[in-house]
């Protein structure tokens, strides 16, 4: 997004803040907390979003009302008494859709860091339990750690205890950015951990375990809800291609059975 465009969102934000005052400032607040979680794309501010979602607030009606005018069999959306359902219903979709991308974008990477947790934290248990103090064995993990969500908060993190940041404060905002219940059980038990002065190896050990069983337990349930999924697909896209193929050479054969 250039500087133009954002500078752009950027006024239409504030103006929509200031027409709707403590709602609105709420509504910004809550956005500027999901797209911390969602890892900022794009550099964004919850301001600047606030402004798209009023652009496209105002811009969806518009361009729909154009596309259902135009297309002869769509027509009736936009006649009678029903257009002023079908409008306002463009309206909360134009000012919803930006925040269901950003949530989607949000759950994504919680997912990633989820992934990749249990190998990460094993990788650090090795590395405490081979000599190497917390902070030391961490650096050599995000080291050798591939690209991904969870590298980026742990680089972060690294960034903040350089600059002079308690341990305990950077982990706890590291699990506040991410908002995922497995990296803030980890983090509240290295931090306990830290405070009572026990030794953090066996703490990542059963953390670890527990991780990777959780993972376990949400593969299994997603393979359960695989033959729910596929049945709306199966019923609507694969389900009449085969009475198409069984039925037709009957329908044709009683047809030219009549014309006979």
């Amino acid at each position: 997004m250039n500087a133009a465009l954002k500078g752009f969102l950027n006024s239409v934000g504030e103006i929509g803040r200031e027409r709707f005052g403590d709602v609105a400032e709420k509504h910004v607040a809550k956005l500027d907390a999901k797209l911390i979680t969602a890892g900022e794309p794009g550099d964004m501010k919850g301001i600047v979003l606030f402004g798209i979602q009023l652009v496209l607030m105002v811009f969806f009606p518009i361009f729909w009302g154009i596309i259902f005018s135009q297309i002869g069999f769509l027509h009736f959306f936009v006649e009678g008494p029903k257009q002023f359902l079908v409008y306002m219903g463009l309206i909360m979709l134009g000012f919803m859709f930006p925040a269901m991308n950003l949530n989607e974008r949000a759950k994504k990477r919680q997912k990633s860091i989820a992934l990749q947790l249990p190998d990460t934290l094993d990788l650090l248990t090795i590395s405490v339990e081979a000599g190497l103090d917390f902070m030391s064995a961490m650096r050599r993990v995000v080291e050798k750690h591939r690209a991904g969500a969870l590298k980026e908060e742990l680089e972060r993190f690294f960034k903040q205890t350089e600059l002079g940041r308690p341990r305990r404060e950077a982990l706890r905002e590291m699990a506040n950015r991410v908002q995922l219940q497995d990296l803030g059980a980890v983090v509240s038990a290295l931090i306990q951990a830290d405070r009572l002065g026990v030794s953090i190896g066996p703490i990542l050990r059963s953390q670890s375990d527990m991780l990777r069983i959780r993972r376990g337990q949400r593969a299994e349930k997603a393979a359960q809800e695989a033959p729910v999924k596929m049945l709306a697909p199966l019923m609507i896209c694969i389900l009449p291609s085969v009475f198409i193929m069984i039925l037709a050479p009957v329908l044709i054969q009683m047809l030219m059975n009549v014309s006979h």
